[in-house]
């Protein structure tokens, strides 16, 4: 029959099992929400910013494809429009704290995401040093949302186009998840050990907003019409906080692959795991035994 510690210590080996620990180490939810509320918190000034830079020639295109994308409809659909056919000027306030506001959230999203890394490969912050990295993350991450739309806009009309667009942004997410948790982590982890970690947070983010897509179309649909843009931004936000945790627990995922299985855990500061059946040993007995003998 095994003791409570012998159980632990042999479920402890479990994949699941460490990655659901380690998990819970870097308080995964709470980096979570902390991750959907900077891109929630993005998402106005961003179509403010994007609807000040259009053109006023592709700003009715503009809108009809955001509508689209976002499979919006009655109130929902028409303020979008409007705010792309009427937007705020270049110089007026609201768009330059749009702006402002956009690039804060960005920074700050990265910055969250970074120490989510760093909390996940038990490394410490770099300061100034990771600021930058954490600056060129962002780029990188702002590349691939723009390369992921940009791919959407070239294969759409051709036959088969969403499985070309699946694997197309699947290849893509994979490649460029890579480089991008090299410079959140500041380059302390291997390129060798980051690929299992660029695979599933990829994989992660296609698979997700791949599915949603049905469930999303029909939410939004479902709730712009009961509540207008209060219920798309509600439907947003229970996306937006799926792929936090998908961001969160790839991290996790990752750094576990890349563990040791054998090597033993970490340790808290002053804490001792006691033998099976035996007795904690009190801190500073073997020290005082030493001494005495």
């Amino acid at each position: 029959m095994f003791c409570r510690e012998e159980l632990v210590r042999r479920l402890g080996g479990w994949f699941p099992v460490r990655v659901a620990a380690r998990y819970v180490a870097i308080g995964g939810y709470d980096r979570a929400l902390a991750l959907t509320t900077q891109v929630f918190v993005a998402l106005v000034p961003m179509l403010i910013v994007v609807a000040t830079a259009v053109p006023d020639r592709d700003r009715p295109a503009t809108g009809d494809l955001l509508v689209d994308r976002l499979q919006l409809s009655g109130s929902a659909a028409a303020d979008l429009q409007l705010l792309m056919q009427r937007p705020p000027g270049a110089t007026e306030p609201v768009t330059l704290l749009s702006a402002a506001l956009l690039v804060v959230s960005i920074i700050g999203f990265t910055r969250t995401l970074q120490r989510t890394y760093q909390a996940a490969w038990l490394l410490p912050a770099q300061g100034l040093r990771g600021f930058v990295h954490g600056l060129l993350g962002a780029g990188a991450l702002v590349a691939e949302v723009v390369l992921v739309l940009l791919i959407g806009l070239l294969v759409d009309g051709f036959r088969g186009a969403a499985l070309v667009a699946v694997a197309v942004n699947l290849v893509l997410s994979v490649l460029l998840w890579w480089p991008v948790q090299r410079l959140l982590l500041g380059g302390r982890v291997t390129w060798r050990q980051l690929l299992p970690g660029a695979v599933l947070a990829g994989t992660g983010q296609v698979v997700v907003v791949t599915l949603s897509g049905a469930y999303l179309q029909a939410a939004i649909e479902t709730q712009a019409a009961r509540y207008g843009l209060i219920g798309v931004a509600f439907v947003l936000v229970s996306w937006m906080v799926v792929l936090g945790l998908l961001l969160v627990l790839g991290a996790a995922l990752g750094a576990e692959a890349a563990h040791d299985p054998h090597s033993p855990p970490v340790p808290a500061v002053g804490e001792r795991v006691p033998e099976c059946g035996t007795k904690p040993t009190p801190q500073g007995a073997g020290r005082r035994r030493s001494v005495d003998g």
